[in-house]
Formats: C-alpha cells, structure tokens, sequence
C-alpha cells in the first residue's frame, strides 16, 4: 500500500477559507502554487481575503484546517463561524497554525462545546526570534506561540507538535524544554520541503544544513526513543524510515 505524504499524513481531507496569507513565509508552497497558476501575485499575496465560495460541509475522517493560511485574529469574522461551522456539522478538525495568542484564546472561549473534536497542532520549528523572523517574517514569535500552547493545554484541548519545517540544527533541548510534560499529543519533525521554488530566497540560504541527511541522522539519533515523535515523510525518505522511526 503506498504510503500516505503531505496533508494525508495528518488528515483526509483539509478545508480553507481564506486567499493569501500574511505570514509571508519564504517556503511557503501555498504562495508558490498560487502565483504559478495565477491565482495571485507575490505582491497580492500577503494581502488576506475571504474565499466567497468556501462552504463548511461533513467530512469523511479528520479534516485540516487550513492548509494555506493561516488564523489571524484580525479576520476572526472570516475564519470563527467558518470554524463553528465545520464543527457544528460534527467534523474531527486539526488546527494547524502558527498561533496567534488572541486567536487560540478566541477558539477556546468560544468553541469549548467542541473540544472533544479539535485537536491544535501548533507549528514552532525554532525557539529563535532571529530565524523566525527570517524565514516567518509575518508570523508570531516563538515566545507567543508558547504563550497560545500553554493557554490552550490550561483549558483541556489536545495539543501536538509540528516542527515542520525544522529551523533549528538540533531541535532535543528545544522537544525537552518546552513540548515533554505540556504536550500530550505528537511531535512532527520534518525538512522545509518547498524553499528552492522562492526565488526571493539568498543563494546561501538555500543550502542550509539543518536540510542535510547528514543532519537528519543525528536528528533522528538524539529524538528517536521519545515516542511522541513522529517523523514526517521528507525524513522518512532521507533516512529511509517510517513515520515512527524504525528502519526499512
């Protein structure tokens, strides 16, 4: 059987509801695809508007949401009632955000009639504001994305990890120090798989070693007796493993 990449490895089937995204990040794939088929330009797609057409509907399976943007706080009143909406029809949804404190705080005051069907998937591939703001110039902090993880783990909605893509060489103290003891869920490790498609992106960037296979391996070294990890399909095609880590 083959096995399942991208979105199909979290969820079968993914909604959106908005165009663009503000986040601006250099890899972004969404942006990418979009200016290729002419959907939007690198200048229009920083610029966030609601897709008209997007209608919440019954799933088969888990649904993500969103793929291709992100939950802003300031267009609330585009993404909330599509959200309750998706929930209301009796949905299983995976949040996947580079959360803003105000939004996460939003969904659990708001949603807490759904919390058996939300499970947060916060992504934080860096503890460093540096190379965040580098590579996610338009998203929030680390220190913010902290701040919304612990939020909702006070108020008794799952949380997991994704550290896709992963900004930092050797992410173990980062995984021990703020995800082991907080995180009940998974904790995904993947490659920044789309950076090379940006021609905004330095030469030098472009090259960066956290991608190596080299790397990888002593990724995979220092993190593969944690069970909580789980490996996305960009490293299980590096170093030729499955998702939970056992060799091929």
């Amino acid at each position: 059987m083959k096995s399942k990449t991208g979105t199909k490895e979290w969820a079968e089937s993914n909604e959106n509801c908005i165009s663009g995204c503000n986040n601006r990040c250099l890899y972004c794939f969404g942006k990418q695809m979009a200016i290729r088929y002419k959907r939007e330009t690198a200048e229009t797609w920083p610029i966030e508007h609601p897709r008209t057409t997007a209608k919440a509907r019954k799933h088969k399976g888990r649904v993500m949401f969103p793929t291709t943007h992100d939950l802003h706080y300031e267009h609330v009143s585009w993404w909330g009632p599509f959200l309750s909406n998706l929930l209301a029809k009796g949905n299983d949804v995976l949040i996947v955000t580079k959360p803003e404190y105000a939004a996460i705080r939003y969904i659990c005051s708001n949603l807490e009639n759904y919390k058996d069907q939300i499970e947060f998937r916060f992504t934080i591939g860096t503890g460093d504001d540096a190379t965040t703001k580098y590579w996610e110039p338009g998203a929030p902090s680390p220190a913010e994305r902290y701040l919304a993880l612990l939020h909702a783990n006070a108020n008794g909605f799952h949380t997991s990890i994704s550290m896709e893509p992963l900004l930092i060489n050797s992410p173990k103290q980062l995984v021990e120090k703020h995800f082991i003891g907080l995180v009940e869920g998974e904790i995904w490790i993947g490659c920044m798989n789309h950076y090379a498609l940006n021609p905004e992106i330095p030469e030098e960037a472009r090259q960066i070693r956290i991608q190596s296979k080299e790397n990888m391996q002593k990724v995979y070294e220092s993190l593969k007796d944690n069970p909580q990890i789980r490996w996305k399909d960009s490293v299980q095609k590096l170093l030729n493993i499955t998702s939970t880590g056992e060799r091929l």
